[in-house]
Parts: structure tokens; C-alpha cells; sequence
């Protein structure tokens, strides 16, 4: 409080200096006055006369209005001098600093973007995803597509909502010029962009009239695909365009930062590509409850809160349950707001990977006080002498930090730097599904988180070293040649740091072998098929050519024999939905010969469409019976094969060939399949998932919206050489069918791992960084020592020391530190490490391998960093260090 006192005291001396100032500055003008000059012209006299008194008055209020103002500029000044003075420690901080404050910059910079930014629609907090939440005894699912009846009956029994819109994941042959294009797009409800609130750019959005079956071909597209394929024509509007073969008319253009992304799995397409037609429900559509093929977004009211909603909502399940017992007994409604949808496979991921880089952070706080303390020790006759000369220590100390200060802001603007390169970096290796609602890039909020963690970090590594500096002997400190004791205080605190920067090294280490060993886990599972030397890619007949049965199996047949001509290649095939693309359909069934199901208890599988040879091309392996063949046909016994998790399931301790299912109602209008074949189980959906009963139809009896998407080409050799030959035999039949997603097998598997091998490399980077800190903090620690206890070990040689007895007190030290840290970091991580359960597969988050490796390493580590350092001890001349001291 004695600031506070002496500002008092000034500010009274200088009141009364201004008093008397202003008597005196009155009688003048009042003289000059009476001498006939104006009482302006003599105002202006007078204070000429007193002009030096004045200024010094008004200097004074301005210095003493803030009187911290001139002293941080002067303790500022004084920094930069000292920092320019040392500049191999300046250098060696502010790089250390700016690799810590630019990587939680950077990482920062994709959660601002990812969790923290508002979704691009306004008062978007109202938006919720509305899903099916069905639990069947063969069948759970939290998500499940719901199906255009429940949708029809949710709008009209719910009081929570101002407007509910469906969508339908839809993909387009586009046509018309020089190439054609597979376009992805939705089908969606008329008010998806009222519901939304957001209009068209150019022209209009759908209306309600265009949203009936029949009435109008209409389409709105993105603004990339208006750019990319219109040249963005101006006059686009009203002008026709071919999809499917079918002619469309472009009523808008959506904005240029508009994306809406497909919601059935949330991969953000890009802005070239995207076009959105009305989804025109019929009736017998709306009262289907059987087929879950859409997803549904609402806003709701306002004042209406999501929990809220989702009581009405699970009244109004049960209400349809009652009334629909055979389709909608086991499903209820899971709200889930937008952009939790949206962010909540990747929000687990991006906070560990914001915790292990402010880990990182706090370790190079730790560094940089521990190189802070070493230089306070040189320092130390320095700051002696100031309080010797009559400086305060707060003076001293807020010198200090200061100091402190200027150097954390400095790593902070360097650390900004190398936060834009990691920005770009981290653009070009994130997962292509990363839900990004902006630029990753520098704007006011990163610039604020920059400006707190270097400010954090400033009082974080700077109060200790401060303090040690200004609670130092000032007696000793003042000897000629006098050294800090080793026991004292300043290394006592620099052992603490290395304790505690030892401990968070082995958090981010353990989490990053967890990391580590559950990628290589997915990396060994078993797919049930060899991805090596096939190609894939997708071609869709679709249009006015294809609408029959018998002419899409024409064309799979000529599409197929074709590239089985092709030099290299052995096999071919198609499928409806690629493995390991994040798709799954789903179908339930009866089974002959055994009692109808209750409602609810329907067995339940899921379901692909293939063509012969679909399983010889993959290396899917065939346990019994045959696989389909273009002999199935409408007129012949309907088949089906299942995977061996089927078999299991619906027909343990059977032999299911022969067994007969059903796909339709009781009434036996739907004919019934016999299992011909029995596949090994492979992994469909993605790689972590397990095998679920899976049946296949053949496509050539499959009615209805049966389509082969997915092509597969097994060659001899690299399947990459025969891409531009098959290209050749496709258009060869049909130039006016696009091929798009073309790419081999290995990296459509490499892509469903995407983002496990993105926390992997991150987490891994910050792990390498932390050891990397650990090292060289435990070197710096273990070698500051040996230099302040030159002359003890001089003394210890001189008295018959060896020098593995020296070797062996060092290290001692050096493990002794190490040892301490990693038994409070394993506490810490077996508590922390439980927060990634979701991230493992297929190791256990208190894995005992990776505790014990980490700590192996750690403890190996803190070996080879406290060796150099005891060798050099080993060879202190005792003559020399006594003559020294």
C-alpha cells in the first residue's frame, strides 16, 4: 500500500501547487486589465508569463493520473535492453515459447471453427435433427432414418416445432455437355430454405405447389456448380438441364457460402457439386411407416426448449406405436440438436488433442522458468546491488516480470506465425468429413485466445523465477564469487518444475500410445476381403434407358463382360453400397416355418444387391453352398445369400441352404427367398465395426430401386494402370453415364481410417514434442547442477572419490527427478486417459503395456539426458575446482 500512500501525498502537494498557481495567474490578468488589455489578450499573457509553472503543473497531472504508465514504459525499455544483451537465451525462449503458444493456436484455430462456431444459418441454436430411436431385439440404433410416415405424422402432432422439413440423400447424372458428371444433391421438402432462412442468390427457392408428385421438374443448384459447369451464366435462369436423362428448370442459385451438408452422414459436400430438387412425397409415400429412407430437420419455437420438445415428442411416439403396432412398436424420436449432430463424432477428438497441446504448453512454461531461474541465478549480483542502491524488491519484481512479459508476447507473435503455417498444414491432412463452418484462419477470436495463453504463460513461467530472484541473499549475493547453494530454494523449485514438466510429458506420451496402439489394432483387423489390386468406382444407370429390370441387367452384363476383356484384369463386379463407406440398409423378414413375430421382435439384417461374382472379385470367402448368378432371374426360385453372423444369429447349430425367408406381410403376396450361399463375415460399415447379419440379393431378381452403385475390377497387377481402360469400356456402352469416385480399394480403406490416423499423427507430433521438452529440460536441470556443485565434487574426487561414484551420484539425481514425475504423471494419465475411451479400439484405456512402455522410455530418457552431464563431472580436476571457488 505504500504506492498507494506516496500517490495520495503528490496528488495533494500538486492540488495545492495548482491553487496557487491559479492566484497567481488571476491577479496578472486582473493588472493587465486595469492597463486597458482585453481579459482574453491578458489570460493569454498571464500564462505566458507562468508558461514553464504550468506546463510542469499540467505534466505532473498527466504523469500522476497514472502512475504506473511511465514506469512499465521505463521497465519496458530496460527489458528490451537486457533481452537484446543475452541474445542466445532471448532466441532459445522465444522459439520455445512460440512452438507451445503457436501449436495450441493452431488447434485452436479448428475447434473455434469446428465447435465454437456458430452454424452459417441464422438463430441456428433452434435447428434439431429429428431420428427414429428404435430398439428391437435384433435391431438398436440411436439415428435410425426415419420413415416418410412418421415424418408426415410428426407434423402434424407436435406443437413444439415451427416447421419440419425432410431430405433424401440424392445423387444425379448431369448430361448436356462436354462430359457427363455425377452430381451429389438432395431431395428435400419445399421449406428446407424458409425453414432454414435462407433464400436464393439468384431467382427463387421452391414453393409449396412444386413439392407434389408430378407437378414440376425443378431444381436449385449450389453456387460452385453454377460457377464450375455454368460458367456462371447470369441468364441461367428458367434454362433446362439433364438429370437422369430427365429435363429439369433452374428456378436459383443459392448463395456462395451456403452448404448444407447430407445429413444421413453429415459429409459436407463441396460447393461444386450440389443441387437440391423438391422431394414430392406421394400419399401412399406419407403413409408408409415401413421404409426408413429420409432425415428430418425442425426448428423450434421460440421459448421452446430442446428437452422440451423431446417430451412432447416421445408422447407422440408412443401415440403412433399404439396406433401402428406392426411398424412402430420399439421406435421412438431422438432430438439432437444441428450442430451437435454435426460436431459430435469429431468434439471428443479435437478437446483431447486441445488438451495434450496445452500439456505441451505448460511444459514449456516449466522450460522457460527453468531457463529464467538459471539466468536470476547470474542475475542475482545484479539485482543485489539495485537493492543495495535503495530499490523496493516490488520494484525489482515488477521489473521482472515485465521482462517476463515482453519475452511471452514476442514467442506469442512468433508462435502466431508458426501457428498459420500449422493452419495450413492442418487443412491439407484433416479428414475430408471434418465439419468445417469457416476458413481455419487467424481472426478475433484466435487473436484473443494468442493474447491470453501468452499472457498465461508469461505469469505461468514468470512468478517463480521472479520471486527467486528477488528473495535472494543479498549479502552472499554481493560476495565476491559467491554461487548459489545447491539445496537452495531457486534449485529446489527448479526441481519441482522438472518434476511437474516430466508428469504432463507422460500424460501426452500415454495418450498418444493409446492413440497409437489402437490404430495399429484397426490396422490388423481382419476385413474378410483383400482390398489389394482392386479398383473402384461408381457408375449409375439411371434415366429413361434403365427403368426396367431387364435392361439395367443388360447393361451390368455388357458392362461387366467388357472389362473382364481388359488386359490384367481377372475379375469384376457390382455392389449397391462399397464396404466400408459408412452405409448400411437394413431390412426385416420372416422366417419359414416358425411363428409370425410379435410387433417389435421382427428380425432384422441389413442388406446389399450384388452381381455374380461380386464375392470371387472381393476374395470374400464362400463357407458353403453357391453364389448368385445371372440364372436367377424374376421367373426362377428367388435367392439370397447370408454371411456367417446371420447364419449364426437366425439359425444356430443349422445348416441354413435351403432355409426360407420372407421380406413381406404374413398374407404371402411376397414370394419367399431360399439361402443358397453362405459368405465369411466382413467388415461393411467400417473398419471397427463388428460383423452384423448381412443378406445378399442378386440384381438380377431384385425389383423395384435395386441399382448397382459401386464397380469393383480386380487386376494382376497395380489396379491404378487399367483406370483409364475400363473409363474406355463404360463409355464405350454408354457415353452419357458419368464415372466418378474412382480410386483403388486400399484407399477407400485408408479413408475410413482417416481420422483415427489425423488424431494419431497430431497426438503423436505433441507426444515427440513433449519428450523432446522432457529431455532437454532434465539435461538443463542435471547440468546447472553439476556446475553448482563443481566445487563439492572437486572435493569428493580429492578425498578419493571415483568416478563411477560421481557417475553414479549424478544420475542418481537425474533418475530420481524422472522416477518422481512419472509416478504422479501415471496417477494422472489413468484418471485422464479414461476420457478417450471412444477414441480406443481395441485397447483399454489403462492399458498396462503403454504405462509401462512410457515409463521405460521416460526413465531411459532421463538416463541419457543426465549421462553428459556426469561425465563431465567425472572429469572435474579437484585442483581446479577448489582453486576456482
Amino acid at each position: 500500500m505504500n504506492w498507494l500512500k506516496q500517490l495520495i501525498s503528490r496528488r495533494k502537494l500538486y492540488g495545492e501547487l495548482s491553487e496557487e498557481i491559479r492566484e497567481h495567474l488571476e491577479e496578472k490578468i486582473e493588472e493587465l486589465v486595469a492597463c486597458g488589455v482585453s481579459r482574453k489578450e491578458a489570460a493569454a499573457a498571464a500564462r505566458r508569463e507562468f508558461g514553464n509553472v504550468t506546463l510542469i503543473e499540467e505534466d505532473s497531472h498527466k504523469v500522476w493520473r497514472w502512475p504506473f504508465v511511465e514506469e512499465f514504459l521505463s521497465d519496458g525499455r530496460y527489458g528490451l535492453r537486457m533481452l537484446r544483451k543475452n541474445p542466445s537465451f532471448t532466441a532459445i525462449a522465444i522459439l520455445t515459447l512460440a512452438l507451445g503458444i503457436g501449436a495450441n493456436t493452431a488447434i485452436f484455430s479448428v475447434v473455434n471453427v469446428v465447435l465454437l462456431q456458430r452454424l452459417p444459418y441464422p438463430d441456428a441454436d433452434r435447428l434439431v435433427m429429428v431420428w427414429e430411436k428404435v430398439r428391437l431385439p435384433f435391431y438398436e440404433k440411436d439415428q435410425n432414418e426415419p420413415a416418410p410416415g412418421n415424418f408426415a405424422d410428426w407434423q402434424t402432432q407436435n406443437s413444439v416445432f415451427e416447421a419440419m422439413s425432410a431430405i433424401q440423400d440424392r445423387s444425379f447424372n448431369l448430361t448436356g455437355g462436354s462430359e457427363p458428371a455425377r452430381v451429389e444433391g438432395e431431395a428435400v421438402s419445399a421449406n428446407l430454405f424458409s425453414l432454414l432462412q435462407v433464400n436464393a442468390a439468384l431467382g427463387r427457392v421452391f414453393t409449396a405447389d412444386e413439392d407434389i408428385p408430378g407437378r414440376a421438374h425443378v431444381v436449385v443448384m449450389g453456387h460452385g456448380l453454377w460457377v464450375s459447369r455454368f460458367g456462371a451464366d447470369p441468364e441461367i435462369m428458367n434454362k433446362k438441364i439433364l438429370l437422369d436423362g430427365v429435363s429439369y428448370t433452374v428456378v436459383g442459385v443459392m448463395p456462395r457460402d451456403f452448404l448444407f451438408p447430407d445429413p444421413a452422414n453429415f459429409h459436407v459436400s463441396g460447393p461444386e457439386d450440389q443441387l437440391w430438387v423438391p422431394l414430392a412425397l406421394s400419399p401412399s409415400q406419407l403413409a408408409n411407416h415401413g421404409s426408413h429412407n429420409l432425415s428430418v430437420i425442425a426448428r423450434l419455437k421460440s421459448r421452446v426448449t430442446l428437452a422440451q420438445a423431446q417430451t412432447q415428442m416421445d408422447g407422440v411416439a408412443r401415440h403412433l406405436a399404439d396406433e401402428y403396432p406392426q411398424s412402430n412398436t420399439g421406435v421412438g424420436v431422438n432430438l439432437v440438436s444441428l450442430h451437435d449432430q454435426m460436431v459430435g463424432n469429431v468434439r471428443t477428438p479435437l478437446l483431447v488433442l486441445l488438451g495434450a497441446v496445452g500439456f505441451v504448453l505448460l511444459m514449456v512454461c516449466a522450460n522457460v522458468a527453468n531457463l529464467l531461474m538459471a539466468r536470476a541465478s547470474a542475475r542475482s549480483r545484479e539485482i543485489a546491488v539495485r537493492v543495495a542502491l535503495g530499490a523496493h524488491r516490488m520494484r525489482i519484481l515488477r521489473q521482472l516480470l515485465t521482462e517476463n512479459m515482453l519475452l511471452a508476447f514476442l514467442g506469442g507473435g512468433s508462435g502466431l506465425l508458426l501457428a498459420l503455417w500449422g493452419m495450413k498444414a492442418l487443412q491439407a491432412i484433416s479428414p475430408h468429413d471434418l465439419p468445417l463452418f469457416g476458413d481455419i484462419g487467424v481472426n478475433g477470436r484466435v487473436l484473443a485466445f494468442t493474447l491470453a495463453i501468452s499472457l498465461f504463460a508469461a505469469l505461468l513461467f514468470g512468478i517463480a523465477p521472479a520471486l527467486a530472484a528477488t528473495r535472494s541473499n543479498l549479502r552472499d549475493s554481493l560476495k565476491e564469487g559467491a554461487r548459489e547453494s545447491p539445496a537452495g530454494s531457486p534449485l529446489r523449485v527448479r526441481h519441482l518444475l522438472i518434476v511437474a514438466e516430466t508428469a504432463l510429458g507422460v500424460v501426452v506420451l500415454v495418450g498418444g500410445g493409446l492413440l497409437l496402439r489402437s490404430f495399429l489394432a484397426l490396422e490388423r483387423v481382419p476385413l474378410g476381403f483383400q482390398p489389394e489390386g482392386l479398383l473402384t468406382f461408381r457408375v449409375i444407370p439411371r434415366g429413361e434407358k434403365y427403368t426396367q429390370l431387364s435392361q439395367r441387367v443388360a447393361y451390368y452384363q455388357l458392362a461387366l463382360d467388357k472389362i473382364g476383356t481388359i488386359p490384367g484384369v481377372q475379375h469384376a463386379a457390382a455392389i449397391s453400397f462399397l464396404p466400408l463407406t459408412l452405409y448400411r440398409a437394413s431390412k426385416g423378414f420372416r422366417i419359414d416355418g416358425r411363428p409370425v413375430a410379435l410387433p417389435g421382435e421382427l428380425p432384422m439384417a441389413d442388406y446389399d444387391i450384388v452381381s455374380p461374382g461380386y464375392f470371387e472379385t472381393m476374395a470374400i470367402p464362400l463357407i458353403a453352398g453357391r453364389d448368385v448368378s445371372w440364372g436367377d432371374t424374376p421367373g426362377t426360385q428367388q435367392v439370397v445369400v447370408i454371411n456367417q453372423s446371420m447364419a449364426r444369429t437366425y439359425w444356430p447349430n443349422e445348416d441354413p441352404l435351403g432355409k426360407r425367408i420372407n421380406q413381406g406381410s404374413p398374407d404371402g403376396h411376397t414370394p419367399w427367398l431360399e439361402v443358397v450361399g453362405v459368405i465369411g463375415d466382413l467388415r461393411e460399415f467400417d473398419v471397427a465395426s463388428r460383423p452384423r447379419p448381412t443378406m445378399y440379393f442378386s440384381v438380377s431378381q431384385f425389383e423395384g430401386n435395386g441399382l448397382l452403385r459401386d464397380w469393383v475390377v480386380r487386376s494382376a497387377g497395380n489396379p491404378v494402370s487399367v483406370s483409364s481402360e475400363v473409363r474406355d469400356a463404360i463409355w464405350s456402352i454408354d457415353k452419357d453415364l458419368p464415372i466418378s469416385r474412382m480410386r483403388t480399394m486400399s484407399q477407400v480403406r485408408s479413408a475410413s481410417v482417416a481420422a483415427q490416423a489425423f488424431n494419431v499423427l497430431l497426438l503423436g507430433l505433441f507426444a515427440g514434442l513433449a519428450l523432446t521438452l522432457a529431455t532437454v529440460g532434465l539435461y538443463g536441470v542435471t547440468a546447472y547442477s553439476v556446475t553448482q556443485r563443481t566445487r563439492e565434487i572437486g572435493i569428493r574426487i580429492a578425498l578419493g572419490a571415483q568416478h563411477q561414484d560421481v557417475l553414479s551420484l549424478v544420475l542418481r539425481q537425474g533418475t530420481t527427478l524422472a522416477f518422481g514425475g512419472v509416478a504422479i504423471g501415471v496417477v494422472a494419465a489413468l484418471g485422464l486417459t479414461r476420457l478417450m475411451t471412444d477414441l480406443l479400439y481395441g485397447v483399454p484405456a489403462n492399458d498396462p503395456l503403454t504405462f509401462a512402455g512410457v515409463t521405460i522410455l521416460l526413465l531411459l530418457v532421463a538416463l541419457a539426458a543426465s549421462y553428459v552431464p556426469a561425465r563431465r563431472a567425472m572429469r572435474v580436476d579437484p585442483m581446479v575446482a577448489l582453486r576456482h571457488e
